[in-house]
């Protein structure tokens, strides 16, 4: 396994590294002890060749070691979440990878930063949001998310930790997908909006970089981050959308919703649905290029290129149930969710359905985690105790400036009384 010796940063001694790593408390004394026994002694004062062992040997992620070897010990451990390696960053958070200590097992934590908060109100008000209707759904082509909470001023969510691609890199990876393949995976995408629709809830959002792709090759649906009830009350319109305030990404969004984005339903996610299968079929979205303006009247208005010119070997009944979903009617598409579903799945006849997705445990391939590149927009990434300085501890209290205070009282006191006598005898 290759490891990281590399690193600009001047490397701190082996003494302070080790402080660190206890001061952290990812690794506890007996245990780090015991670990360092095999350290060769010509390696034992070289903290980066310390460093490298304990990745070795599964104590140490890169992305903490990295935080180590600069000083930084604090905010790698989050409440009951040990911090693994940053996954991703967006406009509303940082995903990190940890583990549960509680249930020893891997999550994918959500953070809202307090500087992000502070700075953007707007952004707090969609994380809370995010925070209240992730409670709403549970469905196996959902990201599951099993806690909500606060932390030291730190909103989160914990959801299921999903090691796969998303929709977006597998297709840019590895090209596009086969369309039997493409109907099954999307039939189970369909299959997640029609339990968020059932609950009252639509996407808005849906798109190939929010569709994980699995190890065993099956759809997960993430992010519910501009998410809302349907027919709700909107008090907010920079928050929720609405007219003159367009939410949504401008390469999927349906033309209804850059019209009012507070004013629609579910259909809206079929459109979506429609614009994120074409991707998958043909490796582009349906108007590529040009401003986010120049989308919107594309979707509006426009047709795309057809299916059939980019994938010639497409069956015409599926190029027509695609073009049905990207309606720019809304009453022209499925009817709802579920009836997209079963329309897709009709079209994935034959296509051998893989076995689900085992849980997660330690047969896990750490070596790739501890070993994945620390990419340099992670670089300062840490969670919020990590900007925190520690503080010295309190010095021992000492009687001695209680002593000296009291014998200065005292010799006050002794030459008054001896200036009240020397007053007293001059008077007889």
């Amino acid at each position: 396994m290759q490891t990281s010796r590399a690193d600009d940063a001047s490397s701190p001694s082996a003494e302070d590294f080790l402080r660190n790593v206890l001061r952290s408390r990812l690794v506890l004394r007996d245990e780090l002890q015991a670990a360092l026994r095999g350290v060769p002694r010509e390696l034992r004062d070289d903290a980066r060749a310390l460093a490298d062992h304990l990745m070795r040997n599964g104590k140490l992620t890169r992305f903490q070691a990295s935080k180590l070897l600069k000083g930084i010990s604090a905010g790698l451990i989050f409440g009951p979440f040990r911090v693994l390696t940053p996954l991703g960053k967006g406009g509303m958070g940082t995903v990190f990878l940890v583990r549960d200590t509680r249930s020893n097992q891997l999550a994918a934590l959500k953070v809202l930063l307090p500087k992000v908060a502070r700075a953007e109100e707007r952004t707090l008000a969609r994380f809370r949001r995010e925070m209240e209707l992730s409670r709403k759904v549970a469905h196996p082509h959902l990201a599951w998310t099993y806690e909500v909470g606060e932390h030291h001023g730190v909103h989160y969510l914990a959801m299921e930790f999903i090691p796969g691609r998303t929709l977006s890199k597998l297709v840019n990876g590895e090209g596009v997908l086969h369309w039997k393949r493409a109907a099954r995976l999307m039939a189970e995408v369909a299959a997640a909006l029609a339990h968020a629709h059932e609950q009252g809830i639509v996407h808005r959002d849906l798109k190939p970089s929010n569709v994980m792709i699995t190890p065993n090759d099956h759809a997960k649906v993430l992010d519910l981050g501009l998410a809302m009830m349907h027919g709700e009350q909107v008090d907010d319109a920079k928050v929720v959308g609405g007219q003159g305030y367009i939410v949504g990404s401008m390469d999927y969004i349906a033309p209804e919703q850059t019209l009012d984005a507070a004013k629609v339903d579910g259909r809206c996610d079929l459109y979506a649905l429609g614009c994120t299968t074409y991707f998958a079929l043909s490796g582009r979205a349906p108007f590529p290029g040009g401003t986010s303006k120049e989308k919107i009247m594309r979707h509006r208005s426009a047709t795309p290129t057809p299916l059939t010119e980019l994938v010639p070997d497409l069956p015409a009944g599926f190029v027509a149930l695609i073009e049905g979903l990207m309606s720019k009617d809304p009453a022209s598409r499925p009817a709802n969710a579920a009836a997209a579903e079963q329309e897709l799945r009709a079209w994935a006849t034959g296509e051998i359905e893989p076995p689900p997705d085992a849980a997660l445990g330690d047969a896990f391939n750490w070596e790739a985690l501890t070993d994945a590149p620390s990419s340099a927009d992670f670089a300062l990434v840490t969670l919020p105790e990590g900007e925190v300085t520690e503080q010295p501890a309190p010095a021992a209290w000492s009687p001695w400036p209680v002593i000296f205070l009291a014998g200065s009282v005292a010799v006050l006191l002794l030459g008054a009384l001896v200036v009240a006598l020397s007053m007293l005898v001059g008077r007889r």
